[in-house]
């Protein structure tokens, strides 16, 4: 009889591997989901990928039914999809996961214990709680819910997920710091925007007066001459006109102050650059400096306008202020194909001393300026603007000949921004 039931579960596993079915993994395959979780934790990525990476590994690897990941916040509250816990239980929290090891509902609390965890976690339905610290300082708490067998979690299952909750504390400062690092980049840019908003507004001053002086004229004679139809018909048409113009210039000096995130869509960036050169007038006739538009008429393409328009307002502004007198700034455009993608080409070009070669590369760093009163930020600001947009940035010209900023960005949307938008 036993040899009858051992042939049958020979043949039982023979026809299982015929058809390709796996056996069911043992213990060594579950060992190597701690690594292979560490991996996965290693891409990095927001927290809803980090907690999605999470729920996936610990069902694999200890059979966790679910899993929160609750991170400590530069408030020092503690937050997860499940809520928030703030405060002095927020407190009591930092205390433990300092001093704490990993807690186990079932385990009765260690003598002399900063906090029990399940008397703040109870209603999440939390099982197993590890701290995530790194260098003594808090960073959150993985809290795990019961195993799906209804078993207790053994030692070895405790001691890696305490393991991968040393690893997930490394991940959560990288995430904290990306994120730093991305406000600050924002912050960069509001600023570089405000100092150029302030440069044109000096300037834009002396454009704007011309223009009320005519409205200013027209509202002073229109009393003394109501039945000259010069002066109501045609002086009246002036005034509209001239008041239109200072509403489109403090539009567009308003929409380059406002900060923005960056929206990426269907640009016509022919109306960019043409806005860009005609907004820029003022402040070449202000320095008897001409400023023409050449080359070819562009595409529509995949830009965010706002952030495009500040990174060529940028370039413009500088080749004007880098120009001597009686000197021409050239804005010219290009529409090519490489490798089969359509792009663009935007070259501004001035007469001034241009950019020696060794500096090349040091103009793009901030806080660089070789003006007495620049800030250093414009061009740094600029190239995170065209990099974001998926494009190059470049300097040519011989030293003393000018310089020619050359721009170059894809029609289409940078990678980064496609997946965005796919998810």
């Amino acid at each position: 009889m036993r040899i009858l039931m051992l042939i049958a579960l020979l043949a039982g596993l023979a026809a299982m591997i015929r058809r390709g079915v796996a056996a069911p993994p043992g213990r060594a395959e579950r060992r190597a989901w701690l690594p292979d979780a560490m991996r996965a934790l290693g891409v990095g990525g927001d927290p809803l990928r980090i907690t999605a990476v999470l729920t996936s590994e610990l069902a694999r690897g200890v059979d966790a039914a679910h899993v929160a990941w609750w991170r400590r916040e530069e408030d020092g509250s503690y937050r997860s999809e499940l809520g928030r816990v703030a405060g002095a239980d927020a407190a009591a929290l930092d205390r433990w996961v300092a001093d704490g090891a990993p807690w186990q509902r079932a385990t009765p609390p260690a003598e002399g214990a900063v906090v029990e965890p399940a008397r703040l976690l109870a209603d999440t339905g939390a099982t197993l709680v590890v701290p995530l610290v790194l260098d003594a300082r808090p960073h959150g708490i993985l809290a795990l819910g019961p195993r799906r067998d209804g078993r207790l979690y053994g030692a070895a299952d405790v001691a890696a997920v305490d393991a991968l909750g040393r690893h997930l504390a490394l991940v959560a400062e990288r995430v904290q710091a990306a994120a730093l690092l991305d406000e600050s980049r924002r912050m960069l840019q509001q600023a570089t925007r405000l100092s150029t908003v302030g440069t044109l507004a000096a300037e834009l001053a002396h454009e704007i007066r011309n223009p009320l002086v005519a409205v200013q004229t027209f509202l002073q004679i229109l009393p003394e001459r109501l039945d000259d139809p010069e002066v109501t018909v045609d002086l009246r048409g002036v005034a509209l006109t001239e008041l239109q113009r200072v509403a489109r210039l403090l539009n567009e000096l308003l929409g380059m102050a406002r900060a923005s995130v960056a929206t990426f869509a269907a640009t016509d960036l022919e109306a960019v650059v043409e806005e860009v050169v005609r907004f820029l007038q003022v402040s070449a006739r202000k320095k008897d400096v001409g400023l023409e538009r050449h080359g070819d008429r562009l595409p529509t393409g995949a830009a965010d306008a706002s952030r495009l328009k500040q990174a060529l307002v940028n370039l413009v502004l500088n080749a004007i202020q880098a120009s001597p007198t009686g000197t021409t700034v050239v804005v010219t455009t290009v529409n090519g194909v490489d490798a089969g993608r359509p792009f663009v080409e935007i070259t501004v070009r001035d007469e001034g001393p241009g950019i020696p070669e060794d500096q090349r590369d040091a103009v793009f760093h901030p806080f660089f300026t070789t003006k007495d009163s620049g800030t250093g930020l414009g061009l740094p600001v600029t190239r995170q603007i065209v990099a974001d947009h998926g494009g190059t940035i470049g300097i040519e010209g011989a030293p003393g000949e000018g310089a020619r900023f050359v721009v170059r960005l894809p029609l289409a949307a940078p990678a980064s921004e496609r997946r965005d938008q796919a998810a």
